[in-house]
């Protein structure tokens, strides 16, 4: 049956995206995939990185390791944020993040430990003078695989401050004969902090196609995901016509008029992401003055855009066909929007 709407998650410029960050970085990557890859479906996101030479994968949860584990992504984890069951996340092969020494004495010997260093970000972790005890405390219960930071600002002015004191942990603890791996790169970092790689980098946003806050990458970046939405209804408007809730848009003149079953319930309300040009002028010219919440938002049917007129609904928004006469009830447009905004309960395919 044929939907009305949906995502398609390029697999192929994931890969490539994240191919690319190897050539770059040229240590092992752990792709990111939290907050359900970054809107794109953990699972189709883990497989396919892993599948394109990620060495392990990284999420935020412990639920979102158990929902790509359900999913029969089994490859290396990490999760970032402590876990309130640390013996779920041995039983489901994941390794943790142990970042408060009050987290080390209940650690059970079968678990694989990243532990967190405060240098900066100021939320979890062990200060950095504290390290050295810490570590050599994880692996007198259990086994210490790495020791990690995280940048607030790695292309801002504090970042090589927090390279500085992460390296100097490293240079502690491999003069103690620690020789857990380190990683501190976040995307920003891979740009902007060189020194920043150690033993593996931890890719986020530009695996997605997107630049990484205060940087811009240096190759160009495929695109990996679409939004689609099907033309349910087109109608033909006299002038005066109102359109959507509050009546706030008013037809000058008679005009053509679609429906898709899309709003903001779906995440239709949220600007696109940095590199989607802004529909802005092409709505206000197409469509005159807008009085109305929808306006400086549009559709694209191809390279033409169609500009949103009254308020977005909770799950419909009318568009404006001046200038489409092409389209239909069925068409098909691809809508902008923040990837994350989009709902996760709008099915993503890969293609």
């Amino acid at each position: 049956m044929p939907s009305t709407t949906w995502v398609e998650v390029s697999v192929s410029a994931l890969q490539e995206n994240l191919r690319a960050v190897a050539r770059y970085a040229g240590v092992p990557i752990c792709a990111v995939v939290k907050a359900n890859g970054y809107g794109h479906d953990a699972a189709i996101a883990a497989r396919a990185f892993v599948d394109a030479g990620a060495s392990m994968i990284g999420v935020t949860r412990l639920e979102e390791a158990r929902a790509i584990r359900d999913a029969g992504v089994d490859a290396p984890t990490l999760i970032f944020m402590p876990v309130p069951d640390v013996s779920e996340a041995v039983a489901l092969g994941c390794e943790i993040t142990v970042g408060s020494i009050d987290d080390i004495a209940n650690l059970p010997a079968a678990a694989r430990v990243h532990l967190k260093v405060d240098t900066g970000m100021g939320r979890i972790g062990i200060l950095p003078d504290e390290a050295l005890d810490a570590a050599r405390a994880i692996a007198g219960r259990a086994t210490l695989s790495g020791v990690w930071t995280h940048f607030a600002d790695a292309a801002g002015s504090t970042g090589a401050m927090q390279l500085e004191r992460f390296r100097s942990v490293v240079t502690s603890l491999r003069h103690a004969g620690i020789e857990a791996s380190a990683h501190a790169s976040n995307s920003a970092a891979i740009l902007a902090l060189p020194g920043a790689r150690f033993d593996m980098v931890r890719a986020g946003t530009m695996l997605y196609g997107q630049d990484p806050a205060g940087a811009r990458v240096p190759w160009t970046m495929q695109d990996t995901f679409a939004w689609f939405a099907r033309v349910v209804a087109v109608r033909s408007l006299p002038a005066g016509a109102t359109v959507g809730y509050g009546s706030e848009w008013r037809a000058r003149d008679a005009v053509r008029v679609a429906t898709l079953p899309i709003g903001y319930a779906d995440g239709f309300t949220l600007e696109p992401n940095a590199r989607t040009p802004s529909p802005l002028a092409a709505a206000r010219k197409a469509a005159g003055s807008l009085r109305a919440r929808g306006a400086g938002r549009s559709v694209e049917f191809g390279e033409r855009r169609a500009p949103v007129i009254g308020r977005v609904g909770m799950q419909a928004i009318t568009v404006s066909l001046e200038g489409l006469a092409d389209i239909h009830a069925g068409s098909i447009a691809r809508v902008p929007a923040r990837r994350l905004a989009v709902g996760s309960h709008i099915p993503r395919i890969p293609v």
